[in-house]
């Protein structure tokens, strides 16, 4: 009973960080603990900190799209000792790493040098831009729109940010590297974005080396999370009560979230297994590559917020079965001149592809992302991870994501920008 509880709080406190106070979600003996103990030297480190802390240079650079929005992208131009193989290299290759739903740059390095696929490939001598969506913690900023006072700012879906955000961030690295083309890593949302912009501007296929998919998501209909199908039976409800109680942005970042967290997901928390079987209930089992120690340095920046318009195209993605754009319902014919949303036209994806997809990923299922490799003309490579309880989140923060997934992404990187 009081672990429901505990979720229902966590949903409110997500959606108004004033509704709650931590004392009315946890004993006062339980929050005295948890602030009073010992952290993981690394908990509520931001990207630049943390990059900082471990010799890595960093940079921040501001990007604004073409309807306004300003993003935030961070560069690690090179490894902590310029010793990759690219070392010496005047003109280095760029990769740019887009996150998943509700993360942000900080998914990408927090997990440490050892693990962390932004930082063997900065260390392997590439130049490493990653990318931040509109609205998640480090890109809440418009020419003209207060993300906390209009409502408009949080109209967009991963539709948006691959046509607009995408374009802005690809074409901003291009000028900065005085490059033609650059490589392309996304993870989950940062898949599905990628594909909306390699089909809607197809002229973006001819600025990219290599795109590697991680979790890939597209097709959805056979997805086995439970809750989310669930609410993908109500997608319609879902909007209606988002609007009427003017919930517009998901899980933003706030130190009630936070705090929250860190008692649930620390170790040596009383509630910490509770925390895994919420993370494993959302992605998949897999004990053998949770490192609890690290636990409270991932919540310490994630979940970094998204629009409900976010979660609401995922949520019709599985209702409908297809690939396609937003559905707006009654609008449609106004925006799209049809009376349902266009699917998205794979065989447009002509940049080179390759796909990592997982056995136990409850949210990429195995015959959604086949279904669509089949369709996509440029596939150059398919890798089933071996490790059998490999999950959604395992891509970025497994215990042995570097020799399951890292190692095999650098060697494809370096075989594509003909780095021998």
């Amino acid at each position: 009973m009081y672990s429901i509880r505990l979720i229902l709080s966590l949903l409110v406190v997500s959606w108004s960080s004033h509704a709650l106070n931590i004392h009315d979600i946890f004993p006062e003996d339980v929050v005295r603990e948890a602030r009073l103990g010992e952290h993981n030297e690394d908990f509520g480190l931001n990207i630049i900190q943390f990059l900082e802390k471990y010799g890595y240079p960093i940079e921040s650079h501001e990007v604004t799209t073409e309807d306004g929005y300003i993003l935030t992208m961070h560069r690690i131009p090179h490894g902590r000792n310029e010793t990759g193989i690219l070392a010496t290299s005047t003109k280095k290759p760029a990769v740019f790493l887009m996150h998943g739903l509700l993360c942000s740059s900080m998914d990408w390095v927090n997990a440490g040098p050892t693990r962390s696929l932004a930082l063997n490939l900065a260390d392997a001598g590439y130049d490493v831009w990653l990318g931040n969506n509109r609205g998640n913690t480090w890109s809440r900023k418009h020419v003209v729109l207060d993300p906390d006072v209009d409502k408009e700012f949080w109209d967009y879906s991963f539709d948006t940010c691959g046509y607009y955000d995408l374009p802005a961030e690809i074409d901003y690295v291009l000028n900065a590297t005085g490059l033609e083309k650059l490589n392309y890593v996304g993870h989950s949302q940062g898949t599905s974005e990628f594909f909306a912009l390699a089909s809607l501007r197809p002229e973006y296929n001819e600025k990219i080396t290599l795109m590697v998919a991680l979790a890939p998501i597209a097709y959805m209909q056979n997805l086995t999370q439970p809750l989310v199908l669930f609410l993908a039976n109500y997608t319609t409800l879902f909007d209606i009560v988002m609007e009427q109680l003017g919930i517009h942005e998901i899980f933003p970042s706030s130190p009630l979230l936070v705090e929250v967290l860190d008692i649930l997901c620390r170790e040596g928390s009383e509630y910490q297994d509770l925390c895994i079987d919420l993370i494993f209930f959302l992605t998949g089992p897999d004990m053998p590559q949770m490192d609890r120690s690290f636990m409270e340095v991932a919540i310490s920046n994630t979940p970094a917020g998204i629009s409900a318009r976010m979660l609401s195209h995922y949520l019709q993605e599985i209702q409908s079965g297809y690939f396609r754009r937003y559905d707006y319902g009654l609008k449609n014919f106004e925006i799209y001149k049809q009376l349902s949303p266009p699917s998205y036209n794979v065989s447009l994806i002509t940049s080179p592809v390759a796909l990592y997809y997982a056995r136990n990923d409850r949210l990429a299922a195995i015959y959604n992302v086949e279904q669509f490799a089949s369709e996509l003309p440029n596939l150059v490579m398919k890798n089933l991870i071996e490790f059998e309880l490999f999950n959604h989140l395992d891509f970025l923060w497994a215990t042995d994501v570097k020799t399951l997934v890292n190692d095999d992404v650098v060697a494809l990187l370096n075989n594509h920008n003909h780095v021998s």
